[in-house]
């Protein structure tokens, strides 16, 4: 078989017209059934202020939760053979930070509220068209998120909302039941109403705010008994505004798992490393003092990352006998949380921080031997060195309550990058823990485990476009960029490929960036991994990164366009994007699996050709 023959060269051109109807029929029960053969799942990763809004609702910021994710983009992700959406974690923001992984609460994101519902008789018309219309006439950038006016404009919307909601709200008996049910998310409100007026650290607060729910003392005790009285009379409006807030997301997230099950598109959750700053507060004598979790030099920073997220004291995750201890149920609690409100499963964050988290003590400028490390590897005056010490909150906590919650640890994905951590390896073998391989890192796809998710980058990694720039312009990167398209070429080669052909692939993927895009996409499913998964920036080929590691100025701000379906298909033209169709018959050549189907072959190499038409 000659490689000219099934368009291995990956030129791909302009940009002229999307699949009609009966093309896109074909186009997708061939990348289906590709994947079915190839025994691969796709997921695209996109946070919900990353969502692309139509122009007539576009507030500034996107959620998985909106009429256009539900009814167009959804339906679109599906067309192309995709089961899954890993969203961002989905905790309520810092009051100025918003980074999704420094979370204030386990409450949930206000800004995932979808304000468009809220104009409708679902929500009892509860906001105005016409402030809803003020906010999309405002919106400072409708491709980037500003924090600063989406913060500003959803507590007047959400105010409004909630004034009316309380005159004539048609839920007012389902927002009673939500409190009673919730009535733990009363601490996370009190946190928020005081996080505004101190507009500071809970560190700094006077005396008897900062020991709220954690007194020191039995005097101490007496006065933050008086104090929350106060509070929950002065501040009752504020609490139930809070808790309004939440029953609204909480409704939402209900309607988006049942279009989970109808769709066949799953939410996948993502759980940060980090303590939310209100759990810190109300439970301060549960963690270490004077110590902070971070992560020591690495690919990221040279220097390590000083977090300054407070860590468990160990001694209170488990009980001598075993059993959960205070810190350990409020672990239990959170993954409790997270299953059950995701059913396509949980991404967990720097794996690390469950396994042998590294500490540092807070007051120290530089981080050095003497004042960080490991806790269990590390500190061993401290912490005693046991084996099931590594694998215990996983295995009694994760693990545990994705069982109680119907989901496998094949539902789980453990984000294992960054310094390599032996106990960590060994906690993942032994459970059998779905890693990750970032062939952006210089991973090779062929030796990938199966059991990995594959990506060629996720929102911590520069835009693959940009990525491809670099290797190709920077003489720095020339033996790397030799060895992986030397690795390339052969790991995508038909499998009776020849050597002049294997020669002949490899001389285009080096002199063409659209061939090296290409072939890398093709690796992901050639590769042995069974699950794939694709960040939104380069699966719409944008040149732009979304978080920079280590900064916060310009960061979780990017967003896929209004007009997303077209930007799709004109940057799978221009060769910026993946071509699913060409890449899976690329996979499917690789594995000798062609020759069996012969009009699958031919319905892949068509779409794949109308997708690049000129």
């Amino acid at each position: 078989m000659k490689i000219n023959k099934v368009e291995n060269d990956f030129n791909a051109v302009g940009f002229r017209r999307k699949l009609n109807a009966a093309e896109m029929k074909v186009y997708t029960n061939s990348i289906n059934q590709g994947l079915k053969l190839l025994n691969k799942q796709i997921d695209i990763i996109i946070h919900n202020s990353s969502a692309p809004t139509i122009k007539t609702e576009n507030i500034g910021i996107g959620s998985l939760f909106s009429n256009t994710t539900q009814k167009l983009l959804i339906p679109f992700l599906k067309s192309h053979g995709i089961t899954g959406i890993q969203q961002e974690p989905n905790n309520l923001r810092k009051l100025g930070d918003y980074s999704p992984y420094a979370p204030e609460s386990s409450a949930k994101n206000i800004f995932m509220i979808p304000l468009e519902k809220l104009i409708t008789s679902e929500y009892g018309n509860i906001l105005s068209k016409q402030t809803f219309e003020n906010i999309i006439h405002n919106v400072p950038n409708t491709n980037k998120v500003d924090y600063a006016y989406i913060e500003k404009t959803f507590e007047k919307a959400l105010k409004e909302a909630y004034k009316n909601f309380i005159k004539d709200g048609v839920l007012r008996d389902e927002f009673n039941e939500f409190k009673t049910k919730n009535h733990n998310l009363e601490k996370a409100a009190i946190f928020n109403v005081l996080s505004h007026k101190y507009v500071k650290n809970w560190e700094v607060w006077k005396n008897v705010d900062k020991f709220l729910f954690s007194p020191q003392n039995e005097k101490q005790q007496a006065k933050v008994e008086k104090r929350l009285d106060e509070i929950r009379t002065q501040y009752a409006d504020d609490i139930d505004y809070f808790m309004f807030k939440q029953f609204i997301v909480e409704l939402e997230n209900k309607k988006s798992n049942k279009l989970s099950d109808a769709s066949g598109i799953k939410i996948i959750g993502d759980s940060p490393v980090a303590s939310p700053a209100a759990d810190e507060w109300i439970n301060q004598n549960l963690y270490l003092k004077g110590m902070a979790i971070g992560c020591p030099p690495d690919y990221f920073s040279k220097n390590g990352q000083r977090w300054g997220f407070k860590y468990f004291n160990p001694k209170y995750i488990f009980n001598p006998d075993g059993t959960l201890g205070k810190a350990g149920k409020i672990l239990k609690e959170k993954y409790d949380k997270f299953f059950s409100s995701f059913p396509g499963g949980l991404r967990i964050d720097h794996v690390i921080g469950l396994v042998d988290p590294f500490i540092y003590t807070v007051k120290s400028k530089k981080m050095t031997s003497f004042n960080s490390g490991r806790i269990y590897s590390l500190f061993t005056g401290m912490f005693q060195k046991k084996e099931e010490n590594y694998s215990n909150i996983m295995e009694k906590i994760v693990l545990k309550s994705a069982k109680e919650h119907g989901m496998s640890k094949d539902n789980i994905i453990c984000e294992d990058l960054g310094d390599y951590n032996e106990p960590t390896n060994n906690v993942m073998n032994k459970l059998g823990l779905s890693g990750l391989t970032v062939t952006q890192f210089d991973y090779r796809g062929a030796t990938a485990p199966q059991k990995n998710v594959i990506m060629i980058g996720s929102h911590d990694n520069k835009s693959f476009l940009e990525y491809t720039d670099e290797i190709f312009d920077n003489p720095k990167r020339k033996k790397q960029f030799i060895r992986k398209t030397g690795l390339l070429a052969k790991d995508i080669a038909p499998k009776d490929a020849s050597k002049q052909e294997i020669k002949k692939l490899r001389t285009n993927i080096r002199k063409d960036k659209k061939s090296y895009i290409a072939a890398s996409f093709a690796e992901l499913f050639t590769s042995p991994a069974k699950r794939i998964q694709i960040f939104f920036a380069d699966f719409w080929g944008i040149p732009e990164t979304y978080n920079v590691p280590g900064t916060t100025k310009g960061n979780w701000s990017l967003r896929i366009g209004s007009d997303f379906e077209n930007d799709y298909y004109k940057a799978v033209s221009e060769g910026k994007a993946p071509n699913l169709a060409k890449s899976i018959a690329v996979a499917l050549r690789q594995r000798g699996l062609d020759k069996k189907n012969a009009e699958l072959m031919k319905n892949l190499d068509d779409s794949a050709k109308i997708l690049a038409e000129v």
